[in-house]
């Protein structure tokens, strides 16, 4: 030791070397927990999931509205999006065979009554990434296994699509449920999504859980807080701040904002605390004053956790 710190010199050089070795000591710890910081991002980005809700419009318009003028505007926003799951409303026999062939995608659901060309609720995902381990569709109604029963004055019989699904990637299995609540009975509304968060309990409890939807109401109606009682908003747990469109997810086609008459949104995703939102965004697909349906998709990144989130 006298022949380390003999003099001043000496002292001060040794002080000044430990100090040395402290400060990278720290930097290589410091390093390291930013490695393993990656290391989680790495791994949250390999295994995200891209999920949306997606009203795609029945094929009942002219020009430039055509179902034919905007399959073409409806698969660039899906692919560029890169959409792996998505909850469709108003989607009829033909449009659904025309999806499928286009984004190679498949689907499960069933129309909403035996009528030919009828609406669905089907959810299309990308098989190379999802096998489907089971599937149903009910109606919302006091008889919910009947097609085409109807209940609550609602002016359209209306059902629930849901699927266990498994990520071929991962091996994690999550259900994803999609509705389309009435656009006119405030009863059919709520008793409909009564119907729909009583029935689809177990799946709730047991797996990670999204709910997507057209539910004909906003944040403040009674059918998004029954919701919210039990799920929660992927806006508002969203990791990162919401991107895209303003409030309002349904446009009726008017570029100008001025002249649409929702300004919040009324089609959501919802999660259970098994599912970790990375983002959440309203995807504004207007291009030359024209977009792909009357309704804005919405979309979240998310994660399947073996846990409840914290």
């Amino acid at each position: 030791m006298k022949f380390l710190f003999g003099s001043k010199t000496n002292r001060l050089s040794a002080v000044l070397m430990i100090a040395a070795c402290a400060a990278l000591c720290l930097v290589a710890a410091l390093d390291l927990s930013g490695a393993q910081v990656s290391k989680a991002d790495a791994a949250a980005e390999k295994n995200l999931i891209r999920v949306a809700t997606y009203n795609v419009r029945g094929p009942n318009d002219r020009s430039p509205n055509s179902w034919r003028d905007r399959l073409p505007r409806m698969v660039r926003t899906i692919r560029e999006n890169k959409f792996e799951v998505i909850g469709t409303q108003e989607t009829l026999s033909g449009p659904i065979k025309d999806l499928k062939e286009a984004l190679k995608f498949d689907y499960f659901g069933v129309g909403r009554d035996k009528r030919k060309g009828d609406e669905h609720n089907v959810i299309f995902y990308d098989p190379e990434r999802f096998q489907v381990i089971s599937q149903e569709t009910f109606w919302l109604s006091g008889d919910p296994t009947v097609p085409g029963s109807i209940a609550w004055d609602s002016s359209l019989p209306r059902i629930c699509t849901w699927g266990l699904l498994q990520d071929r990637r991962t091996g994690k299995r999550f259900v994803i449920a999609n509705t389309h609540l009435d656009h006119q009975s405030a009863m059919a509304r709520v008793q409909g999504i009564n119907l729909v968060l009583t029935r689809l309990a177990p799946m709730i409890e047991q797996y990670p859980f999204i709910l997507t939807g057209d539910f004909n109401s906003t944040a403040d109606d009674m059918p998004v807080r029954r919701v919210l009682g039990v799920l929660r908003d992927a806006r508002t747990v969203s990791e990162t701040d919401h991107y895209g469109a303003g409030d309002e997810t349904f446009h009726d086609f008017h570029v100008n904002r001025r002249e649409r008459s929702h300004r919040k949104p009324i089609d959501f995703i919802f999660v259970n605390d098994r599912v970790r939102v990375l983002s959440h965004g309203t995807i504004n697909d207007f291009r030359n004053g024209l977009a792909s349906s009357d309704h804005f998709p919405v979309t979240a990144e998310i994660v399947l956790l073996d846990a409840p989130a914290q």
